[in-house]
């Protein structure tokens, strides 16, 4: 995954690059999903965010507006890279859709990473 803030510091461009990347940085367990954002530049909770994401299933970016609702900290214990939980908020694009259809194409029996979040 690459992400790239802009000056703003409220959008992120992010690029899962493979339906492993996409299996990793997704998050089911937030209602109308999600995604991790490893960054060394951690927004505060609540923060409304613009992601540009580009999925494996097209080179191109897809706009999704997010609300900033977890951060792992630079110092965290288990030595995971600083990062922000980011929520869809408004889903027009239908990148909760796209990111399912990746993760129902994988090996049923494939063991899914668990990260500490």
């Amino acid at each position: 995954m690459e992400q790239r803030p802009d000056t703003g510091g409220k959008a992120l461009s992010v690029i899962l690059r493979d339906a492993e990347s996409v299996q990793r940085y997704f998050m089911p367990q937030i209602r109308g999903g999600g995604v991790v954002v490893e960054t060394p530049n951690l927004l505060p909770m609540g923060t409304d965010v613009l992601l540009m994401i580009t999925l494996p299933d097209s080179g191109q970016r897809t706009p999704v507006m997010g609300k900033v609702v977890w951060i792992m900290p630079k110092d965290n214990r288990d030595g995971f890279p600083p990062a922000i939980g980011v929520r869809f908020t408004s889903d027009r694009s239908g990148i909760l859709a796209r990111i399912q259809s990746i993760l129902g194409g994988l090996p049923s029996g494939r063991s899914r990473e668990i990260r500490a979040f």
